[in-house]
Protein backbone atom coordinates (compact mmCIF):
# COMPACT_ATOMS: atom_id res chain seq x y z
CA UNK A 1 0.00 0.00 0.00
CA UNK A 2 2.83 2.41 0.75
CA UNK A 3 4.52 1.88 -2.59
CA UNK A 4 1.58 3.12 -4.75
CA UNK A 5 1.15 6.17 -2.51
CA UNK A 6 4.87 6.94 -2.74
CA UNK A 7 4.80 6.57 -6.54
CA UNK A 8 1.77 8.88 -6.80
CA UNK A 9 3.43 11.43 -4.52
CA UNK A 10 6.66 11.37 -6.57
CA UNK A 11 4.71 11.68 -9.83
CA UNK A 12 2.78 14.66 -8.47
CA UNK A 13 5.96 16.26 -7.21
CA UNK A 14 7.67 16.06 -10.58
CA UNK A 15 4.58 17.03 -12.56
CA UNK A 16 3.98 20.24 -10.62
CA UNK A 17 5.54 23.26 -12.22
CA UNK A 18 7.56 25.07 -9.64
CA UNK A 19 8.28 28.76 -9.99
CA UNK A 20 11.94 29.35 -10.72
CA UNK A 21 13.69 30.84 -7.71
CA UNK A 22 15.05 34.29 -8.44
CA UNK A 23 18.79 34.63 -8.33
CA UNK A 24 20.57 37.53 -6.70
CA UNK A 25 21.31 39.03 -10.12
CA UNK A 26 17.65 38.65 -11.19
CA UNK A 27 16.50 40.56 -8.12
CA UNK A 28 19.11 43.29 -8.63
CA UNK A 29 18.07 43.68 -12.28
CA UNK A 30 14.42 43.89 -11.25
CA UNK A 31 15.24 46.64 -8.75
CA UNK A 32 17.23 48.56 -11.38
CA UNK A 33 14.29 48.26 -13.81
CA UNK A 34 11.93 49.65 -11.18
CA UNK A 35 14.24 52.60 -10.48
CA UNK A 36 14.56 53.43 -14.19
CA UNK A 37 10.89 52.70 -14.93
CA UNK A 38 9.74 55.14 -12.26
CA UNK A 39 11.93 57.86 -13.78
CA UNK A 40 10.72 57.17 -17.33
CA UNK A 41 7.08 57.28 -16.20
CA UNK A 42 7.75 60.62 -14.52
CA UNK A 43 9.39 61.95 -17.68
CA UNK A 44 6.39 60.80 -19.75
CA UNK A 45 4.05 62.55 -17.26
CA UNK A 46 2.09 59.30 -17.03
CA UNK A 47 0.65 59.63 -13.55
CA UNK A 48 -0.98 56.19 -13.31
CA UNK A 49 2.17 54.41 -14.45
CA UNK A 50 4.41 56.56 -12.25
CA UNK A 51 2.19 56.08 -9.18
CA UNK A 52 2.20 52.30 -9.70
CA UNK A 53 5.87 52.23 -8.67
CA UNK A 54 5.15 53.83 -5.28
CA UNK A 55 3.73 52.73 -1.96
CA UNK A 56 0.72 54.92 -1.19
CA UNK A 57 0.98 55.02 2.59
CA UNK A 58 1.71 57.79 5.05
CA UNK A 59 5.21 56.29 5.44
CA UNK A 60 6.44 57.52 2.04
CA UNK A 61 9.38 59.90 2.42
CA UNK A 62 11.05 62.07 -0.21
CA UNK A 63 14.16 64.20 0.27
CA UNK A 64 15.66 66.49 -2.37
CA UNK A 65 18.80 68.58 -1.93
CA UNK A 66 19.71 71.03 -4.72
CA UNK A 67 21.43 74.40 -5.11
CA UNK A 68 18.00 75.94 -4.61
CA UNK A 69 17.60 74.32 -1.21
CA UNK A 70 16.33 71.39 0.74
CA UNK A 71 12.92 69.74 0.63
CA UNK A 72 11.59 66.85 2.64
CA UNK A 73 8.00 65.61 2.57
CA UNK A 74 6.30 62.65 4.21
CA UNK A 75 3.22 60.73 3.15
CA UNK A 76 1.87 59.69 -0.25
CA UNK A 77 -0.65 62.53 -0.33
CA UNK A 78 2.12 65.14 -0.04
CA UNK A 79 4.57 63.33 -2.34
CA UNK A 80 2.75 61.58 -5.13
CA UNK A 81 -0.88 62.27 -4.54
CA UNK A 82 -0.52 65.92 -5.53
CA UNK A 83 1.51 65.22 -8.68
CA UNK A 84 -1.49 64.17 -10.74
CA UNK A 85 -2.66 67.79 -11.06
CA UNK A 86 0.94 68.89 -11.82
CA UNK A 87 1.13 66.36 -14.67
CA UNK A 88 -2.24 67.55 -16.01
CA UNK A 89 -1.18 71.21 -15.86
CA UNK A 90 2.27 70.44 -17.36
CA UNK A 91 1.68 67.55 -19.78
CA UNK A 92 4.76 68.06 -21.94
CA UNK A 93 7.12 65.11 -21.53
CA UNK A 94 10.61 65.78 -20.20
CA UNK A 95 13.02 65.58 -23.13
CA UNK A 96 16.26 65.28 -21.18
CA UNK A 97 18.00 61.94 -21.01
CA UNK A 98 19.43 60.20 -17.97
CA UNK A 99 21.87 57.45 -17.13
CA UNK A 100 21.97 55.57 -13.84
CA UNK A 101 25.31 54.09 -12.83
CA UNK A 102 27.43 52.90 -9.90
CA UNK A 103 24.64 50.90 -8.30
CA UNK A 104 24.92 49.63 -4.74
CA UNK A 105 22.04 47.29 -3.90
CA UNK A 106 21.10 45.55 -0.67
CA UNK A 107 17.91 43.54 -0.20
CA UNK A 108 16.18 40.82 1.74
CA UNK A 109 12.77 39.20 1.30
CA UNK A 110 10.70 42.37 1.81
CA UNK A 111 13.07 45.35 1.92
CA UNK A 112 15.55 46.74 -0.60
CA UNK A 113 17.89 49.72 -0.68
CA UNK A 114 19.29 50.97 -3.99
CA UNK A 115 21.95 53.69 -4.21
CA UNK A 116 23.15 55.01 -7.56
CA UNK A 117 24.48 57.98 -9.49
CA UNK A 118 22.06 59.67 -11.87
CA UNK A 119 23.34 61.89 -14.69
CA UNK A 120 20.87 64.01 -16.64
CA UNK A 121 21.61 65.72 -19.96
CA UNK A 122 19.21 68.36 -21.25
CA UNK A 123 18.52 68.96 -24.95
CA UNK A 124 20.82 72.00 -24.62
CA UNK A 125 23.64 69.80 -23.33
CA UNK A 126 23.45 70.92 -19.69
CA UNK A 127 24.52 68.14 -17.35
CA UNK A 128 23.02 67.65 -13.90
CA UNK A 129 24.21 64.90 -11.57
CA UNK A 130 22.88 63.48 -8.34
CA UNK A 131 23.54 60.79 -5.79
CA UNK A 132 20.26 58.99 -5.20
CA UNK A 133 18.94 56.32 -2.88
CA UNK A 134 15.64 54.53 -3.07
CA UNK A 135 14.19 52.26 -0.41
CA UNK A 136 11.60 49.73 -1.54
CA UNK A 137 9.23 47.45 0.36
CA UNK A 138 7.58 44.35 -0.99
CA UNK A 139 3.80 44.44 -0.73
CA UNK A 140 1.50 41.87 -2.32
CA UNK A 141 4.60 40.34 -3.96
CA UNK A 142 5.52 43.60 -5.74
CA UNK A 143 8.30 46.07 -4.94
CA UNK A 144 7.07 49.58 -4.11
CA UNK A 145 9.15 52.70 -3.50
CA UNK A 146 8.72 54.01 0.03
CA UNK A 147 11.63 56.45 0.23
CA UNK A 148 13.54 58.51 -2.33
CA UNK A 149 16.53 60.77 -1.72
CA UNK A 150 18.39 62.79 -4.36
CA UNK A 151 21.36 65.03 -3.66
CA UNK A 152 22.49 67.11 -6.63
CA UNK A 153 26.12 68.18 -6.96
CA UNK A 154 28.41 69.83 -9.49
CA UNK A 155 29.35 67.61 -12.44
CA UNK A 156 33.03 68.49 -11.93
CA UNK A 157 32.95 66.83 -8.50
CA UNK A 158 32.54 63.25 -9.77
CA UNK A 159 34.32 61.83 -6.71
CA UNK A 160 32.07 63.57 -4.20
CA UNK A 161 31.19 61.44 -1.17
CA UNK A 162 27.75 62.59 -0.03
CA UNK A 163 27.99 60.35 3.04
CA UNK A 164 31.20 61.92 4.34
CA UNK A 165 30.88 63.92 7.54
CA UNK A 166 33.25 66.67 8.67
Amino acid sequence: MRKPILIIFIALLFSCQQEKASTSEDIKETLKEIVAGETYAYMEKDYQKWASYWDHSSDVLRLDVTKAGFSQTRGWDKNGGNLESFFIENPEPITSTFVNSNYLIFYDANLAWVAFDQTWTSQAGIITVAKATITLVKKANAWKIISYTAIQYEAENQDIDTLERE
